[in-house]
């Protein structure tokens, strides 16, 4: 750019910069946190670029490295604000954007390619139904690959959505269901409902996102009983959970309390506070319980939601 064309690129941002004050729609500088925590998340997730990211953005590589994680040649930590348009343009980034011969993490397609063999499906039905070959799902199911290309991942997902939600036995021989089945458990697969919403993430563990079963129970299952190490212990030693009711010392409740409002808070639509009739229902005790909990705590029900 010449510095007259630098000059006249300043002065139409500015002025777009005093219409939009005058408007009230002016957003000026906003947190990164959000920007940040997305851009990390499809870096390690699915081994995204940092320079990739920001072809799709619009942004310098080297801007959304330094916005993920600082610059430490120049011992710059990373920004605690940005401007509204970075982060919006680095929030609507999605891994569906980048170019189907783009490689990406393998460990989701592996994990339901297993999913898939521990409910019936052999890899013979996925790759007819997902229109790849076989024998490459079947190395990549093995866990011999740590990379694949974008668009196959694709096409395991699709087809992986599909397929468990029918009954295997309705398209393969019983067999052959049988057969997959049994090397699924000969070598410790995971259903699909061990990754709830983080089969993708390479660092999650199976079940760790899966609540228990147990009504009222916000703990996190430990196998595909969806119980957890309470339920399962109790199960063992009487063999029925019936009657049985969830026994918490102070911090338990209270953590279990920070979990609900973290994850699915109970709202009041008319006040649009939180029902705290509903919470305690949901915690398997009352709201004078809990109430009587936080105040010996010391924390106040708004001041556990903020830092839920």
């Amino acid at each position: 750019m010449t510095r007259s064309a630098v000059a006249e690129a300043r002065r139409r941002y500015g002025q777009a910069r005093y219409q939009q004050m005058k408007a009230g729609t002016w957003r000026g500088l906003v947190d990164a946190d959000e920007a940040r925590q997305h851009v990390l998340a499809l870096h390690r997730i699915w081994l995204v670029s940092y320079d990739a990211i920001g072809d799709l953005a619009g942004v310098y590589g080297t801007n959304v490295q330094h916005i993920a994680e600082g610059t430490p040649s120049r011992q710059l930590p990373p920004p605690r604000r940005i401007t509204a348009r970075i982060s919006d343009a680095l929030l609507t980034v999605s891994v569906d954007d980048l170019p189907d011969n783009c490689m990406v993490n393998a460990v989701g397609s592996m994990r339901r390619l297993r999913a898939l063999a521990v409910a019936g499906w052999s890899v013979r039905q996925v790759s007819d139904r997902a229109g790849a070959a076989w024998v490459g799902l079947k190395i990549l199911r093995r866990g011999e690959r740590t990379t694949v290309l974008l668009r196959t991942a694709r096409l395991i997902r699709e087809t992986y959505e599909e397929l468990i939600q029918l009954n295997p036995y309705e398209h393969m021989r019983a067999s052959a269901v049988s057969s997959c089945r049994k090397e699924a458990v000969t070598n410790e697969w995971f259903p699909a409902e061990a990754w709830a919403d983080a089969i993708d993430d390479p660092e999650a563990k199976p079940w760790q996102m899966v609540r228990c079963s147990h009504p009222t129970c916000v703990h996190g299952s430990k196998d595909e009983r969806l119980l957890c190490d309470n339920h399962l212990g109790r199960l063992k030693e009487r063999g029925t959970l019936d009657g049985m009711r969830n026994m918490r010392n102070r911090k338990a409740l209270i953590e279990d309390a920070r979990f609900i409002l973290a994850t699915d808070p109970p709202i009041d639509p008319d006040t649009e506070e939180i029902d705290r009739d509903r919470l305690a229902e949901r915690l398997g005790t009352s709201w004078e319980a809990l109430e009587r909990a936080l105040l010996r705590a010391k924390i106040h029900l708004d001041k556990l939601r903020e830092s839920a």
